[in-house]
């Protein structure tokens, strides 16, 4: 019976593999299609260029359903639906868990792979390779790098240097869906120590391709060959037969199709005043942009160049933005109109509740040690407006 081989990238002239019965070995491409046999060879998909979602989808066919996909994610990705491949894992409801990578880096990984004589049978992206449980989270420190799995289709990749602070994001995020503990493959550090979670070591020097083979599912993986990446190349012989019957249906999807997107778009007319306001700031925050495509998505793609160049920019960023978005998100009846970084200093402009609101939630920032806030509030008509500035209290 075949074994299933998991293999990764160490460089394109490096691989790792591991083998149940043989353990870690490392060696050229070829050296690892020379041992491949009859084994199912999985890939272990660097994720930092693959996004893991959930999707909510409505409706009845799954056909026209995976169709509606890239409508219902184009408003939370950076880049046009045509340059992304949507795989999908096993869904019953509403819910589609989705992995969306860009076309152009699936295939240079596929190339990459067929040149050294690989042929794999699944591409799976690396958080989703990590063990899960219900109550907890998969956390793997592997170099300089942090793979994380934070639930059952969930799940990213960051910097270590960045990993208390998109922690503490994603555990706020969670809400109550907020796990009972962290399980940890690598050395802890001072930072990670520091978390408002328990810690659970599981290894403090791991083997990362073990730690996949132990935690892989079959039921819990989204395979990228999907679609156009298929290895039944077989199917489209076998429907020729029925291509008039299959025209009929797909005439009918298209109209079911069309319903949904009527939907979507009704639902985006309604968010066009938001997405103006939120290219307006986009334009402010880059003034040297040209093309918009998502303000959102390209304004953290900007943060991300600049922590590149400027690691403790982006963090103070990220850490002004949690330390003062906590309280103002608990804020009921208060909009907020527009955010602005620049110069360490970080300002939000807020719309709507009452006088009283921004007395409590002056309270609120005076007990943060290590803030300064300024917080200027107006009535003008019966509507409130603030101004909240924010910054790092001098040392």
């Amino acid at each position: 019976m075949p074994q299933i081989l998991l293999f990764r990238f160490l460089s394109p002239e490096q691989v790792e593999w591991f083998e149940p019965d043989v353990g870690l070995q490392q060696g050229a491409p070829a050296e690892l299609a020379a041992q491949v046999g009859g084994d199912r060879l999985l890939l272990a998909a660097p994720s930092e260029a693959i996004t893991l979602s959930v999707a909510q989808v409505p409706g009845r066919q799954r056909s026209a359903r995976l169709k509606a996909l890239p409508f219902a994610l184009e408003d939370n990705l950076a880049a046009d639906v045509e340059e992304l491949h949507f795989a999908v894992g096993e869904f019953a409801d509403d819910s589609i868990p989705v992995a969306v990578v860009d076309h152009k880096t699936l295939q240079a990984w596929l190339e990459t792979c067929t040149q050294a004589g690989l042929s794999l049978n699944a591409i799976i992206p690396e958080p989703l390779l990590l063990p899960y449980a219900e109550d907890s989270w998969s956390l793997l420190l592997d170099d300089n790098r942090a793979i994380v799995r934070s639930g059952y289709w969930d799940g990213f990749v960051t910097d270590q240097s960045e990993l208390e602070t998109v922690l503490n994001l994603a555990l706020a995020e969670a809400g109550e869906q907020k796990p009972h503990y962290l399980r940890v493959w690598g050395e802890l550090t001072p930072e990670l120590t520091g978390l408002d979670i328990e810690l659970r070591q599981e290894e403090s020097q791991p083997e990362p391709l073990r730690v996949f083979a132990a935690g892989y599912q079959p039921a819990t993986v989204i395979n990228l060959l999907q679609g156009q990446y298929s290895r039944q190349t077989q199917l489209g012989k076998w429907l020729r037969p029925w291509r008039a019957a299959a025209a009929l249906v797909g005439v009918w999807l298209l109209l079911q199709l069309a319903l949904q997107i009527g939907e979507y778009r009704q639902l985006k007319q309604e968010q066009a005043s938001l997405g103006a306001a939120m290219e307006q700031v986009y334009k402010e925050a880059v003034p040297d942009a040209r093309k918009i495509v998502n303000p959102r998505v390209q304004l953290e793609s900007r943060l991300r160049e600049l922590r590149s160049g400027d690691a403790t920019a982006g963090t103070a960023f990220l850490d002004l933005l949690y330390r003062g978005g906590q309280p103002i998100q608990a804020l009921p009846g208060v909009t907020l109109r527009s955010l602005r970084y620049k110069e360490n200093q970080l300002d939000f402009d807020l719309e709507g509740g009452s006088l009283e609101i921004f007395d409590q939630l002056k309270q609120r920032f005076t007990e943060q040690a290590g803030l300064e806030t300024q917080i200027r509030t107006t009535k003008k008509e019966d509507k409130v407006e603030s101004q909240i500035t924010v910054k790092k209290a001098a040392s």
